[in-house]
């Protein structure tokens, strides 16, 4: 459902006696309240501008019920009720979706009704969310004007490069752009969570951050506060992505590092090798997952991956979904195993043990068990003593020179705004494959390949009807997967790995039931909700996405609210990426109908929400060569002497599977480097 456009009225909705009656026949009472005392009546009498949207729809519904409704019977209030639907009446249509938002979403200190009807518990009975120490920043006004290193972004690539920059004994600074939240804040809302947010996005980069998404049906403006999907948002957060994250974390296999000399480039297309391998790479995972955490078991998944190493915490335990395809892979004779997480499996690194809520993906984590940046590597590098974080503040301006490198920032100081001119032997750019290479443009660094081959993943859902519930709400979501038609005959151009779908958020089931023949409201939705819901299962597909070099970040004509331009995005899609997705389809199918689902089926729909995605990357890629990328094999922009890219942008493909562990491995690869290498003045 796309975010509305907010106004800035803050009056609570007022419903008549007509509307309150009309609530009520969407969500009946029977067992279990009615929708308006189960949670509407609380949800529209919260003064917000979010439902500002609703005001003039409703007013209309309103006079259309007839000043008689409420005295109609049931069944009265019903035809007139259907009648609306089948007229798509745009008030109906509003007040349903409120309907679905007051009695199936969590938001903070509001509980409705609808949750513990379908047993929906943010955080499991008994356990005590534990909120950690923010990590200690400073003031603009503390801002040294000279660090050896200036590091932006402070996501898995950014974290990664102040640790290891700061242990190695260089001076960082660590510029983060948004606010440091605490986990609180960036957990249990339905309605502004990261994923599937419904209003402006809690961990977005909020009002004055345009882009322009160019779509095949015209360009489109969007906002920071507005559609996270279609504004191609990854976490705007401390810790970027791996705040939010499910934590699946995957090596690349070696055939990963060599797409083109496997598979040839299609034509169209700008398919590349990585300028490394495997072997490479792999001291640098087995890194990573010590370092991060990463919970996980030798086996099925692992048997193409050669590793130095096991994986530093046990697999998280079981549960029926992986029970039941774990039985289907092996009457298949696939291999299959349980997904590596950087999750504490066991209490490690002086946090507990995952509690296993069912809001993993999209939320902060309540006792800090997810692992990211925001609690491994970026306190790491404060720990030294040699690396200051600033918050709430953003770079505008990278500067490059023979003897020093530098930026400009902007930090909003209780609505002041403040310019600080920072001076640096070398400039770090962790800001994500949007971010990262607007910022070099919009300063004039890198060469023509900069920002272009934008791609993610390609992603196929496959859903069917179990006789026995097998994904009840236990986190942390995802929790089997197979990786046989990753690099095999297949699927072409690489493949994808298949995963259990995750258990989906109660708002979600209620606006899209992901079953055909639901009720659209009334006495039947309710008993879906309740019943059915629990019955519905899938398969979910990750592949891979050939790149294009029309797929692009580039400069828009919007600017932000330091009068910079934002980012306009393109993303085309290559029929090799269509046959991706059609052949984890069928391969999704199958392993449904080997563990006995019924009813399988693949929703219609676009695989790839917006111009990019929570997977982006490929926007500095790294190539020997000027000519096909914009930077080197470690990270040093082609034709700047001290500017170095370390996050997914670098990444020529992105694998099959959820990249992080890759932008962790390969940013120690890269910091490593640039620590041994340091540039002479």
């Amino acid at each position: 459902m796309p975010a509305a456009e907010a106004t800035p009225f803050t009056a609570p909705l007022k419903f008549s006696a007509r509307l309150r009656a009309a609530v009520d026949r969407v969500i009946p009472a029977d067992g279990w309240p009615a929708g308006w005392s189960g949670g509407v009546a609380d949800y529209v009498s919260t003064a917000s501008s979010d439902l500002d949207w609703a005001r003039e729809p409703l007013r209309s519904l309103d006079v259309r019920l007839g000043k008689s409704f409420a005295e109609l019977s049931a069944a009265e209030q019903d035809a007139i009720l259907h009648t609306l639907e089948a007229e798509s009446d745009p008030g109906f249509a509003a007040l349903r979706r409120i309907c679905w938002e007051g009695f199936y979403a969590s938001t903070p200190g509001r509980r409705p009704a609808g949750l513990d009807m379908v047993g929906f518990h943010a955080v499991p009975p008994g356990v005590a969310p534990i909120e950690p120490d923010p990590v200690p920043s400073i003031r603009p006004e503390q801002v040294r004007r000279s660090y050896d290193a200036v590091v932006v972004g402070s996501g898995p690539g950014g974290g990664v490069a102040a640790q290891v920059l700061a242990q190695a004994g260089r001076h960082v600074l660590l510029i983060e752009r948004a606010r440091q939240l605490s986990n609180a804040d960036l957990r249990g809302d339905h309605l502004h969570g990261k994923r599937a947010a419904v209003y402006a996005p809690s961990a977005g980069p909020g009002a004055g951050h345009p882009r322009i998404a160019q779509l095949p049906t015209g360009d489109v403006e969007l906002d920071g506060t507005g559609d996270a999907a279609l504004y191609g948002l990854n976490a705007d957060a401390f810790g970027g992505g791996t705040r939010l994250w499910q934590g699946m974390a995957w090596r690349f296999l070696p055939e990963d590092f060599a797409m083109r000399d496997h598979y040839g480039n299609p034509e169209g297309a700008s398919l590349q090798n990585w300028p490394v391998g495997y072997d490479e790479m792999e001291p640098y995972y087995t890194r990573a997952e010590q370092e991060l955490g990463v919970a996980g078991t030798e086996g099925g998944l692992t048997s193409r991956t050669p590793r130095s190493s096991g994986y530093p915490l046990p697999p998280m335990g079981t549960e029926p979904a992986r029970e039941l395809l774990g039985h289907a892979a092996d009457t298949l004779g696939w291999g299959w195993g349980p997904i590596p997480l950087a999750i504490n499996s066991v209490p490690n690194d002086g946090r507990p043990a995952c509690v296993r809520c069912p809001q993993c993906v999209g939320h902060a984590c309540p006792v800090n068990a997810k692992n990211g940046s925001h609690n491994t590597f970026v306190p790491r590098a404060v720990a030294t003593g040699r690396c200051d974080v600033l918050f709430d503040a953003e770079v505008i301006e990278v500067r490059d020179g023979s003897g020093r490198a530098g930026v400009t920032v902007m930090a909003d100081t209780s609505g002041a705004p403040v310019s600080l001119a920072i001076d640096a032997d070398v400039v770090v750019l962790s800001a994500g494959a949007v971010e990262t290479p607007r910022l070099l443009l919009a300063s004039g660094i890198g060469n023509d390949e900069m920002g272009r081959h934008l791609h993610d993943h390609r992603f196929t859902t496959v859903l069917s009807t179990v006789a026995e519930p097998a994904k009840p709400f236990v986190g942390p979501g995802h929790s089997v997967a197979t990786l046989d038609h990753v690099h095999r005959d297949t699927i072409p151009w690489g493949g994808g790995v298949l995963v259990d779908l995750m258990g989906l958020l109660p708002l979600t089931s209620a606006m899209a039931p992901s079953a055909e023949g639901v009720p659209a409201w009334g006495d039947g939705h309710k008993e879906w909700m309740r019943e059915g819901r629990r019955h519905v299962f899938g398969v979910f597909g990750m592949g891979q996405e050939v790149p294009l070099p029309t797929s692009r970040v580039s400069l828009a004509s919007v600017r932000d609210r330091w009068g910079r331009p934002g980012a306009a995005l393109r993303k085309d899609v290559h029929w090799a990426s269509r046959e991706v997705e059609m052949g984890m389809a069928v391969a999704g199918r199958e392993w449904l109908a080997a563990a006995g689902a019924t009813d399988i089926r693949v929703p219609h729909g676009g695989a790839t929400a917006s111009a990019a995605g929570e997977h982006s990357c490929g926007t500095a890629r790294m190539s020997d060569d000027a000519a096909t990328g914009a930077t080197d094999r470690y990270g040093r922009v082609h034709g700047a002497r001290r500017i170095v890219v370390c996050d997914s942008s670098l990444h020529p493909t992105n694998g099959s599977v959820n990249p992080t562990l890759t932008i962790v491995a390969n940013a120690f690869r890269v910091a490593e480097y640039l620590a041994g290498n340091w540039p002479s003045a």
